[in-house]
């Protein structure tokens, strides 16, 4: 069986879609048939894994390249539980786990699955935060059915990133959002360095921004697109203009041209509910020999 031996492991909207389309596009990069396999992900939910066999047939297409690679951003939050599965099962495999300033994280995931009608379309960021914190309170936010409302506490790295550094030493790179939307060639390149693989043909790889949410205004349709684009998955990575020119007729139709703002309040709250973990991950950051990034500028240790 032919099993990855390369993850995107995190986090959720961090990047993880274009980082996995880049490298995609590398010769020693064999991708998975779907982004998304999410096998370790019933870990984090207590249940078991699936046969091994349902894995590896997303890895059929494979022809002896270096790497395998499939990308999960929900595996970080499973912390040790699911970081010593994935070492169990693909020993010697390579992590990347791309972070995002948490605020934009979190409000980046709510209109994500607002988008997508996993919560109501009227509900405010303010009310789903609201919903979120209560749902932390109880306990319950982890949980498989209250997934849509894990923006709040998936924001928080601290929980999980000695797990991951202890498993994987120095087979965890990590990248960090604003790098992989600002420089992704420079990205890509150093990413590639790190695997051994060639540096040079990544001048030559497409790099475009993947996975932009929009609002709709037909929920109806937008379940039907939402259902068609699972199911062409595999189609529109093999024909991504295609998928570009019909994403861009939908989105004529059927996008919402009124956009919610993050208020400065709301901002403020996140902020002060982030900073204790802000503080914590940037000091496992600079102890793990790691570039600390603008959004945690304030946590630097002189």
């Amino acid at each position: 069986m032919q099993l990855p031996n390369l993850l995107i492991a995190g986090v959720s909207k961090a990047g993880t879609t274009s980082l996995f389309r880049y490298l995609a596009q590398h010769p020693d990069v064999c991708a998975s048939d779907v982004k998304e396999l999410r096998y370790f992900s019933a870990l984090r939910y207590g249940e078991p894994l699936a046969p091994t066999e349902d894995y590896a047939r997303h890895f059929a297409s494979c022809r002896g390249e270096r790497y395998r690679m499939e990308a999960t951003p929900g595996y970080y939050a499973g912390g040790r539980l699911v970081a010593e599965a994935v070492e169990s099962l693909l020993p010697e495999t390579r992590v990347v786990v791309s972070f995002r300033d948490p605020v934009q994280r979190c409000w980046s995931w709510y209109r994500f699955v607002r988008s997508t009608a996993r919560i109501p379309k009227d509900m405010t960021f303010e009310q789903y935060i609201d919903r979120c914190e209560q749902l932390r309170r109880d306990g319950v936010d982890g949980t498989r059915e209250n997934q849509p409302f894990w923006g709040l506490s998936g924001g928080c790295y601290d929980s999980w990133f000695e797990d991951w550094r202890d498993v994987f030493g120095p087979r965890l790179r990590i990248e960090f959002f604003d790098d992989v939307i600002r420089r992704p060639q420079s990205v890509v390149e150093g990413i590639a360095a790190w695997l051994g693989i060639d540096t040079a043909v990544c001048a030559d790889f497409r790099y475009t921004v993947e996975n932009k949410t929009v609002q709709y205004k037909n929920k109806g349709l937008q379940k039907v697109a939402l259902s068609v684009n699972r199911r062409s998955e595999q189609f529109f990575a093999a024909h991504p203009a295609a998928k570009r020119r019909l994403r861009g007729m939908y989105y004529r139709v059927n996008s919402d041209p009124s956009e919610e703002r993050l208020s400065e309040e709301v901002r403020d709250r996140l902020a002060e509910f982030y900073s204790g973990h802000n503080e914590r991950f940037a000091a496992m950051l600079i102890a793990a020999g790691s570039d600390v990034p603008e959004w945690l500028s304030a946590y630097r240790r002189v």
